[in-house]
């Protein structure tokens, strides 16, 4: 917990730092947010499964890019375009990352930076949407109690959502610290 913690507050120290330089610095990207949220679960002693990290980040040829085909497979065809996979001026979503389990375990950290706080909502219906998925998946197994914790927080323009045995943790760790 203590190496979160200190994580957690040197991004927020360069973050005041560099945002009374003048310029306003830009929001951190989906993949940091995701990162800080995976180093909240080792340090606190959570269970962080074998996993798969998807991005936007990396190059559209890459296995681990977020496309809006396997968007639309987890979160919906309601959420088909949010996601393009060519970014635009309309798009709904500019920046994602998530964190799948491969393991039969609901671990599941996903983030969303969406153009504006009204996207901001429409995202966060869709990540309600597939905790439900989750929970009805998990609902009958020994895992059932950690899928039911899920939780999925609005902070600004960003949309975090977590499965894991203490979602309440990561959330209140890295949302203070987002714009």
């Amino acid at each position: 917990m203590r190496r979160a913690r200190v994580y957690v507050a040197l991004l927020m120290g360069i973050l005041l730092i560099f945002s009374g330089c003048g310029e306003r610095e830009p929001p951190p990207s989906a993949s940091e947010v995701l990162a800080a949220m995976q180093a909240v679960m080792e340090d606190t002693a959570q269970i962080l499964p074998e996993g798969l990290v998807y991005t936007r980040a990396s190059s559209p040829t890459d296995p681990g890019y977020l496309n809006d085909t396997l968007f639309s497979a987890l979160y919906g065809e309601t959420a088909r375009g949010l996601l393009a996979d060519e970014p635009s001026e309309g798009s709904v979503i500019s920046d994602a990352a998530l964190f799948l389990s491969v393991a039969p375990y609901p671990c599941e950290l996903a983030v969303f930076r969406c153009s504006d706080t009204r996207g901001a909502s429409s995202v966060a219906r869709l990540c309600r949407g597939r905790l439900d998925t989750i929970r009805r998946g998990f609902a009958a197994g020994e895992w059932a109690d950690v899928a039911a914790g899920g939780q999925v927080v609005v902070q600004g323009c960003y949309v975090l959502l977590a499965v894991a045995e203490d979602p309440h943790a990561i959330l209140h760790e890295v949302k203070g610290w987002l714009p």
